[in-house]
């Protein structure tokens, strides 16, 4: 099968499952949703029909077999029921699943008559699934049914089943008499069962440079390895213990989650880009024209002309990195289903921003800390509803995900109506931990609190659960949004709720930055926490405390000389006036001071080496037109 309807298969299934997720936790909450269960019906058949025409039997046959049951649904022969849909759910992951797994030729490791076997337990009687998934083993699974449960039943403590995948080097002339001269080999010492592909399509060739198969064997799985790639034109013999149970419950915190592979682009941008691009091709032209004879008093014009153009071809190539947060977001109704339920706990979602864009790599990286911030606040925060009856509450909780746009930054909220934290509990479990010192408690704040909770293995839970418990969470939070150059924030009331509060770059591509100078050396300052620049003079700074502040039109500023803080030497100036820029904070404003302002620029940025992208302050780096590697100054992390 031709690799771009490979590609196009697993992206259009990977939008069908995102959205019969959103509309299964949509009928949960409403049997009678109508629109839901026809919205079901049409995605289940047309997810058939895809798969069919792939030639990827067992996920058509899953795909129909839900089908089968909506189609009941509709026609009102089927109630729905807790039970009906905990198989629905546990069926469409396993169709996520499978095809990730297809996806990645990983091998399957769930077996899909399982999962059919008990939606037809579930379908009114007299009603069969017209699949032959039930009686035979479809093309790209490793198991054979009835024989490979057969050899289940052999395996005790003399006899071991492993799956076998071969893989043949490139350089294979007769791969198909290959693959049977490892067949006969592997029937030396065991029996097989579950070829894939078929027997036939091995004859004929039918298969890239790898298959699998099933064995049963007395040998350990050392022998089995060194047998199998001791062969002529072998590169490989993957041998592991066969599991044909389902993949229940060995997925990942959220297997609906998956990296961004592929993108929707309207053809409108792409028109705007090849008229850009047309525009440039005549204006290079006209430089070329310009060079050639010398016509220095149209070179400005032409030069401002294409930096217009650039500009212009620059926003729009970085609009297709775009993609709404509800890319992300649609996935967590049915999360935050899946966890209230384990849990016991009643609660309600509710988003709005949705609709906002972000670049796709930030949507990428910000997916798992989600994750854990609303695992955090279903076990933390909301509490039992017998607890939220006793203190007055609505017995369903509720977490709110409030996307906004500010000043630059794209803010996610993230937001609950527990019982909020207790600080001084916080603080006092971080100082026996030794997380902080003992004269550090002498305030209390969301910063000190923040620190303690975001420490590497710190948990207030007090027994380990599936969801948490580990001291697994807000580290990494934390950790992701600094590697993208955001920040995380708390906010807390005692009985009240909880609020965490994320702060993302718009894009991780290409940014605007004040250039300044301090020292010897060129710096960047993103432009997007910058409010102003201001010239002040020695006297105008005034000591209060351990700071340093400014008064500007009625404001104190607390300044931050930025060469001291970042250990840089600088150089004094000459006309004794000092060069402060006024930089943005959430929650307060703050003047770094530096030795010169040299202006605005678009800088593309560059990802600094491991060994020096945790150094405070710097985010990043970029490389001037002259060539000089400048610093991408990460002043959010500057106290």
């Amino acid at each position: 099968m031709d690799k771009s309807y490979r590609d196009l298969f697993f992206a259009e299934s990977q939008e069908y499952l995102r959205e019969t997720n959103k509309a299964l936790v949509q009928l949960e909450k409403n049997p009678n949703d109508d629109e839901a269960i026809n919205t079901i019906f049409r995605l289940m058949h047309t997810l058939k029909g895809m798969a069919a025409t792939m030639r990827y039997d067992d996920l058509a046959d899953l795909a129909h077999a839900l089908e089968d049951v909506f189609d009941g649904f509709r026609r009102k022969r089927l109630k729905l029921t807790s039970a009906v849909m905990d198989v629905i759910f546990e069926s469409a992951d396993a169709f996520a699943t499978l095809t990730e797994q297809i996806k990645e030729d990983k091998g399957v490791s769930l077996k899909v008559t399982d999962y059919i076997k008990r939606i037809k337990n579930i379908l009114p009687a007299g009603e069969t699934i017209s699949h032959q998934s039930l009686k035979k083993t479809s093309k790209g699974k490793v198991e054979t049914g009835d024989e490979v449960d057969r050899l289940k039943k052999l395996v005790d403590k003399n006899n071991n089943l492993f799956s076998v995948e071969m893989v043949f080097n490139e350089a294979c002339s007769m791969k198909g008499v290959r693959a049977f001269l490892v067949l006969n080999r592997a029937k030396d010492f065991g029996q097989i069962a579950g070829v894939t592909p078929s027997e036939d399509d091995l004859k004929n060739e039918n298969f890239e440079l790898n298959f699998k198969f099933v064995i049963l064997t007395d040998k350990n799985e050392k022998f089995v390895t060194e047998e199998l790639s001791r062969i002529l034109e072998v590169d490989e013999a993957k041998v592991s213990v066969y599991d044909p149970e389902p993949s229940k419950g060995k997925k990942g915190a959220n297997p609906m989650l998956k990296k961004i592979q592929s993108m929707r682009i309207p053809v409108e941008r792409l028109d705007k880009i090849m008229n850009l691009m047309g525009e440039l091709s005549i204006a290079k032209s006209r430089l070329v024209q310009i060079v050639q004879t010398k016509d220095h008093a149209r070179l400005e014009e032409t030069t401002h002309f294409l930096e217009r153009l650039v500009a212009s071809l620059q926003e729009e190539a970085l609009k297709l990195r775009l993609l709404p947060v509800s890319f992300v977001l649609d996935n967590f109704p049915r999360l935050i289903r899946d966890l209230s339920k384990k849990i016991g706990k009643s609660v309600d979602l509710e988003i709005s921003g949705s609709e906002i864009e972000l670049d796709r790599i930030i949507l990428d990286e910000v997916g798992d800390p989600l994750i854990h911030l609303i695992r955090n606040a279903i076990d933390h925060g909301i509490e039992s509803p017998q607890e939220r009856t006793r203190a007055g509450k609505n017995p369903k909780g509720k977490i709110a995900i409030d996307v906004s746009r500010q000043k630059g930054h794209i803010v996610v909220e993230v937001s609950d109506n527990g019982k909020g934290m207790d600080f001084e509990k916080i603080l006092h479990q971080g100082q026996e931990r030794g997380i902080i010192s003992i004269d550090e408690t002498s305030g209390i704040d969301s910063d000190k609190v923040l620190d303690v909770l975001t420490a590497p293995g710190f948990s207030t839970a007090k027994e380990i659960t599936d969801v948490s418990g580990r001291g697994v969470g807000l580290d990494i939070v934390r950790n992701k949004l600094e590697v993208i150059g955001g920040r995380l924030e708390l906010e807390s009331q005692k009985g009240k709720g909880t609020t965490f509060i994320l702060t993302l770059p718009l894009t991780l591509a290409i940014i605007k930055a004040m250039m300044v100078v301090m020292g010897k050396d060129i710096y960047a300052i993103p432009l997007m926490n910058i409010r102003e620049t201001v010239k002040v003079s020695e006297d105008e700074i005034k000591p209060i405390k351990d700071a340093e502040v400014i008064r500007l039109r009625d404001e104190i500023i607390p300044i931050v000389r930025l060469g001291k803080e970042l250990e840089i030497e600088t150089t004094p100036s000459e006309d004794g006036q000092i060069s402060v820029v006024i930089v943005e904070g959430r929650v307060k404003n703050m003047g770094l001071v530096v030795d010169k302002v040299i202006g605005e620029q678009d800088v593309v940025v560059k990802p600094l080496g491991s060994f020096v992208k945790k150094v405070k302050g710097v985010a990043g780096a970029t490389i001037l037109g002259d060539g000089r590697v400048v610093l991408i100054l990460d002043i959010v992390n500057v106290k």
